[in-house]
């Protein structure tokens, strides 16, 4: 999967792109929008937004979720990814809530991404 491989940089072993699980989501009042499983050990929340005003707030909801999943699914690692047409903007402010946040681990990214990034997606 070119997303993962090139725009997230993962390095996962081709085995792990075997298996490959996309949900759509309404979880979260609809904060993010869909989820990739990748061979049952990476998990992706993909949140679109423009909105630099719900970052703060939604950020650390995401976070916990996904952990969550993470864990109870016996999953390795979790990425979260924000799309947005304003990825200088809408990046620094979520680089800062997240560098904040105390309840992510070792094995959570985040990455900020243009909308044309995830498009290719749907």
């Amino acid at each position: 999967m070119e997303f993962v491989r090139h725009t997230l940089g993962c390095a996962c072993p081709d085995e792990v792109f075997d298996q490959i699980e996309y949900q759509d989501r309404d979880g979260l009042a609809n904060t993010y929008t869909r989820s990739i499983t990748l061979g049952e050990r990476l998990l992706i929340y993909i949140w679109e937004t423009n909105d630099p005003s719900r970052i703060e707030g939604n950020l650390p909801a995401i976070l916990l979720s996904g952990k969550d999943e993470r864990d109870r699914r016996g999953l390795n690692r979790f990425r979260i990814v924000i799309a947005t047409d304003d990825v200088e903007r809408i990046g620094s402010i979520a680089q800062r809530v997240f560098r904040d946040l105390s309840d992510k681990d070792k094995k959570v990214h985040l990455h900020v991404v243009s909308m044309h990034d995830v498009a290719k997606l749907r």
